[in-house]
Formats: structure tokens, C-alpha cells, sequence
């Protein structure tokens, strides 16, 4: 028997006070609750005495027990998530281009001076950020500023972000070695970065588009989490 919106709201309270901290993980509690009293409850009298009742089976232990598995059971959805966006993503034909840009890119070095190639190449990169900054990426800003509560799946795809966009602060710092003219410390790591980038934008295109999924999935999942 389903529980009423009532019944359900009681159990949601309760379960906020032991959801530590994370709103997904708390309404993974309170289902895990509202299934165990749906599953025994033959009319709407039994509701009190059956939350009365999981309350004093579920001790602390146990409910952090579940907690651990929940949050466990979070990250190996978002996750699995993420490869599923990105493989998606990378198609044949797109790594078939990258893989031809790279070896448009070491002609150009063995051909021509890999100082004066640099400029456009390392560009290319930036662009492409203004362009999610400025374009679609809006949409997971948004997202972000309307959260009201602390989502677990999102701290995991914010700490996937933070690691992604290393390459990108990377090749920044090179971009500003071009544009002042400043001396680059190791020539092989140069070149060998540029030779990378084709690779690198695609990647930075792959996990753009998997960003912005994702944080819309996370916002379609959990409604209740972000502003109205």
C-alpha cells in the first residue's frame, strides 16, 4: 500500500536529521524506509506503528550501514553515468578526425617551425572554452547557483571537472608563453603538448557535453534540490 504525501513527509524529516549531509543520499534513506512500511502496510491505520516500529529496528549503525551503501550505490550510478555520456560521445569518425589532426600537426612540425605554428593551434583550445562558457555551458552554471542543497552526485562530477580542466589551465599557461613571448623552459614538453591537442580538444568537447548532461539528469533526478 502506498504511503499519502503525509506519511511520506514524515518519514522524509526523519530522515533528514540522519541523511549526513547529502540531499540524494537522504532521499535514498527515505526510500529505502517508505519501501520497508509500503511493503508491510495493509491499511493506512498500520502507518504508526510501523514507522514506530523501523525506527527501533533501524539503529544508528544500521543506518549508517545504509547510508554507506547508498552513497556507494550514488557513485557507481554517476559514474557508470559519466562513461556511458562520454563513450557516446566518442564516436569512430571523431577519433578518426583526431588522430588525422595529429598527424597534420607533426607534418607541420617536421615541416615548417613549430614556434610560428603554435599561435593558431594553442588558440583553438581557448576558443573553445569561451565557447562553453558562453554558449551551453551556461546551462550547468545555472544549474549550480540554483542548488539549494548539497547533492552528492554533484560534488563527484564537480571533482571530475576540477581534474578535466587541468589540461586546459595547461595549455593556457603555454598560450600566455606565446602571447609574451616568454621562454619555454622544455622544448619537448612543448612539442610534445602541441602534437596532444587535437586529442585534448576533443576530450574537452567530449567532457563539456557530459558536464552539461549530466548536471541537467542531476537536476531532472532531484528536483526539490534546486530553486524553483
Amino acid at each position: 500500500m502506498k504511503l499519502t504525501i503525509e506519511q511520506y513527509n514524515l518519514v522524509s524529516q526523519y530522515c533528514s536529521k540522519s541523511g549526513k549531509y547529502f540531499y540524494d543520499v537522504e532521499i535514498e534513506l527515505t526510500d529505502h524506509m517508505t519501501n520497508y512500511i509500503e511493503d508491510r502496510m495493509i491499511s493506512s491505520d498500520d502507518f504508526k506503528k510501523l514507522f514506530e516500529q523501523i525506527k527501533t529496528e533501524l539503529n544508528k549503525n544500521e543506518i549508517d550501514n545504509i547510508i554507506k551503501e547508498k552513497v556507494v550505490a550514488i557513485e557507481n550510478n554517476i559514474k557508470q553515468q559519466l562513461k556511458v555520456e562520454m563513450f557516446q560521445y566518442l564516436t569512430l569518425p571523431k577519433i578518426a578526425i583526431t588522430f588525422l589532426l595529429i598527424v597534420i600537426v607533426i607534418w607541420i612540425h617536421q615541416n615548417k617551425n613549430i614556434e610560428k605554428a603554435a599561435g593558431s593551434f594553442i588558440h583553438i583550445l581557448n576558443i573553445l572554452n569561451l565557447t562553453y562558457n558562453f554558449g551551453k555551458g551556461k546551462s550547468a552554471l545555472t544549474n549550480i547557483r540554483d542548488k539549494k542543497k548539497i547533492l552528492l552526485s554533484m560534488k563527484i562530477v564537480g571533482d571530475y571537472h576540477l581534474i578535466l580542466i587541468l589540461p586546459t589551465i595547461f595549455y593556457l599557461l603555454i598560450s600566455l608563453e606565446i602571447i609574451f613571448e616568454m621562454t619555454l623552459s622544455n622544448l619537448f614538453i612543448y612539442q610534445l603538448s602541441l602534437y596532444m591537442l587535437p586529442l585534448v580538444i576533443l576530450m574537452n568537447l567530449a567532457w563539456q557535453k557530459v558536464y552539461i548532461n549530466t548536471q541537467l539528469k542531476i537536476r531532472r533526478d532531484y528536483p526539490k534540490a534546486f530553486a524553483c
